[in-house]
């Protein structure tokens, strides 16, 4: 007989196991209908505005998941219902009649429903990303509208950014950046009004800085179609699409680029070893200016940054880089010379010398040595330096430099006056700087 004792049992008794949870099935199309049906109750009249701000007041104080059914929300309010592939509206449900895309294609007619998402934004910002999924999916369906629809959708996205939204222009504006759509001018199209409304309520230095962030700045002629990507294309359409602006904006942008090149360009050559001769630095510098139009005022800026970055300033005190640039510029005077030729551009270059030697600390006692060296090479005239002491100096260091330079300033004057003292020809160099 076994001694072994048995087990209790819990006969008759249920044993309850943990359920898992159960996830509820998405119903995008029961929130676009309550969404729909809101809107459409609150209307009273034919003020728009009145209407959408009364619908939204009572859009607020429902129990909707906003936070699941964003993208929808705003699928319902520009296009009046939910969006399926390829940008058209879903055929089952109700459908909002007042929306972006049924409005007029104009400012005035878009800010009302701007007002809308900057109402639901204000409590609940994680509907931003929404509000960019919805922008980034008509953006990316624009060959899927007439030329109302798009123009439409730009002033719509145009407002969002204009009225500080929070939308993220990386986010959204990227999307430009779609051959398929670049290719067929629909891009272009749809930047150009965007950049039409956005600059009609704000500056073009708001929209250059809308286009840093969106890293768009540089890339302007991608979104013309391959055989208009020319820069004359891009000017003489925005300037016929009354652009001016931007297209001054991008010359400047195209300028500063190629201007880095030249500085490249030129540098290698100067601190070859050994440096080429003069003459090649020359060549490089004018085949530049031919081939990109680059004016002799930011040339002759680049010219003396790349000659004072050639020299080594390591170790050395400031009467040894006096002597090393007194040597530079020996060495390279007709360089100098050759695009220094008016005096708008003498004006430019000894304004850039003084904000070079504020900004370095090694050349902060040098200015007024300098000055005399390029006067001694006839690269700067007496008018020049008379007139940047009167009127042109720059505002960093300037009444440092101009106290440091009023022993040299006196002695130009006594020297005009004095018909013996020998002076450089100035034949040519002396005149207006305005």
């Amino acid at each position: 007989m076994s001694t072994k004792e048995e087990k209790p049992t819990l006969a008759g008794v249920q044993i309850k196991t943990r359920k898992r949870n159960i996830a509820v099935a998405l119903d995008p199309g029961s929130f676009a209908d309550a969404v729909v049906a809101i809107f459409e109750d609150q209307k009273d009249g034919d003020d728009l505005e009145t209407n959408l701000l009364a619908g939204v007041k009572v859009l607020e104080a429902t129990a909707l998941d906003f936070s699941r059914y964003g993208d929808t929300l705003f699928e319902v309010l520009f296009a009046g219902g939910r969006l399926a592939a390829g940008g058209n509206v879903v055929e089952e449900g109700k459908k909002l009649d007042t929306n972006v895309l049924a409005a007029e294609p104009k400012r005035e007619a878009m800010v009302p429903y701007i007002k809308v998402f900057q109402t639901l934004l204000r409590k609940r910002p994680f509907l931003i990303r929404p509000l960019e999924n919805t922008l980034i999916k008509l953006l990316k369906s624009l060959d899927f509208y007439d030329e109302l629809g798009r123009d439409k959708i730009a002033i719509a996205t145009g407002r969002c950014f204009a009225m500080k939204l929070g939308v993220q222009p990386d986010r959204v504006l990227q999307s430009m950046l779609n051959d398929r759509m670049v290719a067929k001018g629909l891009i272009l199209q749809y930047a150009t009004t965007f950049f039409q409304d956005y600059l009609s309520s704000e500056s073009i230095d708001d929209l250059v800085a809308l286009l840093r962030k969106a890293r768009l700045d540089t890339h302007l002629l991608d979104l013309f179609p391959p055989q208009k990507r020319t820069l004359k294309d891009l000017d003489e359409h925005f300037k016929e699409a009354g652009l001016e602006r931007l297209v001054e904006y991008n010359r400047k942008k195209q300028e500063e680029v190629h201007l880095q090149e030249l500085k490249a360009q030129l540098s290698e050559s100067i601190i070859a070893d050994p440096p080429l001769p003069v003459a090649e630095s020359i060549r490089i510098v004018q085949d530049s200016k031919k081939e990109w139009q680059l004016p002799d005022t930011e040339i002759i800026k680049v010219i003396w940054t790349v000659l004072i970055e050639a020299i080594p300033t390591v170790g050395k005190n400031t009467q040894q880089v006096r002597a090393a640039i007194q040597k530079q510029v020996k060495a390279y005077e007709k360089l100098l010379n050759a695009f220094c030729g008016s005096a708008r551009v003498e004006a430019s270059l000894i304004v850039h010398v003084q904000v070079c030697c504020y900004e370095d600390s090694k050349l902060l006692k040098l200015f007024t040595d300098i000055v005399r060296m390029l006067y001694d090479c006839d690269i700067l005239a007496e008018d020049t330096i008379n007139w940047w002491a009167k009127k042109g100096s720059h505002p960093k260091g300037r009444n440092v430099f101009l106290r440091d330079m009023e022993p040299f300033l006196k002695w130009l004057d006594e020297a005009e006056e004095d018909e013996g003292e020998e002076q450089p020809d100035l034949a040519g160099k002396a005149g207006s700087t305005g």
